[in-house]
């Protein structure tokens, strides 16, 4: 069983899990927009909110950027495959980010990881299962995963 991780559940179960979320995503997947999303979130942590100085910012993002290399990371190149995000974002009525999450779940019958209750509506309406990250960990430490 393969998961997709957006951006915000990457995150969080860094947060949660620390150094031990290595062993719960490497070779799963996400999409390569999430180092821009997650470069933003630490962005906004740093600038906007002041969470993080600009040491902590930079071994977030280093950190993260590591473990995304240990993730099979999707590119929408194809025009056809970006034709059908685009569909399901209209279709869904949501962003075209959102939607390259839900379709690189669709196009690789996994499960989607998100904390974004309308992209886990609109996933479950097309037929993708979605998790929370709490959800997911729960899942994982019953297996003993990490």
């Amino acid at each position: 069983m393969s998961y997709v991780f957006d951006a915000s559940s990457i995150l969080l179960l860094t947060r949660e899990l620390g150094d031990k979320v290595v062993d719960v995503v490497k070779e799963n997947l996400t999409a390569s927009l999430a180092y821009y999303e997650i470069g933003n979130a630490i962005w906004k942590e740093h600038n906007i909110l002041k969470r993080l100085d600009a040491n902590e910012a930079a071994k977030a993002l280093g950190f993260t950027f590591s473990l995304l290399k240990l993730m099979k990371v999707i590119t929408i190149e194809d025009a056809d495959l970006g034709v059908r995000t685009l569909q399901e974002a209209s279709k869904l009525n949501i962003t075209y980010y959102d939607a390259t999450y839900l379709v690189t779940a669709k196009e690789s019958s996994a499960i989607l990881v998100t904390d974004d209750e309308r992209l886990a509506t609109a996933s479950e309406k097309i037929g993708i299962e979605t998790v929370s990250s709490k959800s997911f960990i729960q899942r994982v430490s019953k297996r003993k995963t990490y």
